[in-house]
């Protein structure tokens, strides 16, 4: 009896008025272990839950700072692949114009023109003709004509040499963007595949072949400084070297090289810089 009295911690005794029987409660050490017991277990399960959840909210973090880091790396990555296609365009326009316009070509051109000079007849204002040389009206040189007619011809020339008219029937599903995120350097003009594709300006093909990024490519250059881009094309009706006038036709459309949905990349350029195609679509 003494023992269990000395494993009693404290005793609470509690008397109702109602009834006056009074009701002890001991304390004893075993309750106590098992009290402080089950108080470690459950501050111990809820310390772990609180560090558990810490954990995942902390991997959650790095999750989502790796998706950010991953994003910025495709964007910088598409970047550098459009500046790689853009360097390997500017290398092969200057490549295939230093084949076409090479110095032989530029030697015979000169001396073409200069037998056209020597063997023309100067006309001098006020120089009266000889006999031999009077005609009848309208069968003469006449300077006022003739320049008249070599600016007809100039005009004609640049006319049709200047990139005008849409290179595929359809609708623009993005324009133009110079710089920034968004940078795009020419129109999207979305249509089936198979459908005729335009030179929109006379000019020399310097590029007619599969491109990495745009896919089954022409590139054509026109007089005046004009160039001008079709890509993402199905199939090509011309090659290199060969001479296209505005309307003939040049390519399928397509939906090859880095492309999700059938559409024809329609760029222009001038001087080598790209200009806004949009104004020159009628």
């Amino acid at each position: 009896m003494s023992k269990r009295k000395s494993n009693v911690l404290f005793e609470l005794h509690v008397v109702p008025r109602t009834t006056g029987r009074g009701k002890q409660f001991q304390v004893t050490t075993f309750k106590r272990n098992l009290v402080l017991s089950i108080a470690i277990v459950l501050i111990g399960g809820l310390l772990f839950l609180i560090i558990n959840q810490g954990m995942d909210e902390l991997k959650l973090i790095e999750l989502n700072n790796l998706r950010d880091e991953n994003s910025r790396l495709h964007e910088e990555m598409n970047l550098v692949v459009e500046l790689e296609s853009e360097l390997a365009y500017a290398e092969d326009i200057e490549g295939r114009l230093r084949q076409m316009l090479g110095e032989e070509v530029a030697a015979t051109e000169r001396a073409e023109a200069e037998d056209a000079l020597l063997s023309a007849t100067p006309y001098i204002p006020g120089e009266e003709l000889s006999d031999g040389e009077l005609s009848e009206p309208g069968e003469g040189f006449s300077p006022t004509d003739r320049t008249g007619e070599l600016a007809a011809a100039v005009a004609e020339s640049t006319a049709l040499s200047t990139p005008r008219g849409w290179p595929l029937r359809g609708w623009v599903t993005r324009g133009f963007t110079a710089s920034g995120d968004n940078r795009h350097l020419g129109v999207d003009i979305a249509s089936d595949i198979g459908h005729p594709v335009v030179a929109t300006a006379s000019g020399v093909v310097v590029y007619a072949d599969e491109d990495q990024y745009y896919g089954w490519k022409v590139v054509i250059v026109h007089p005046g400084g004009f160039s001008t881009i079709y890509g993402h094309n199905d199939k090509l009706f011309v090659s290199l070297g060969e001479r296209v006038e505005r309307g003939d036709r040049i390519a399928l459309s397509g939906n090859s090289g880095a492309s999700t949905a059938p559409h024809l990349h329609y760029e222009l350029r001038r001087d080598d810089v790209a200009i806004d195609p949009t104004p020159y679509l009628e």
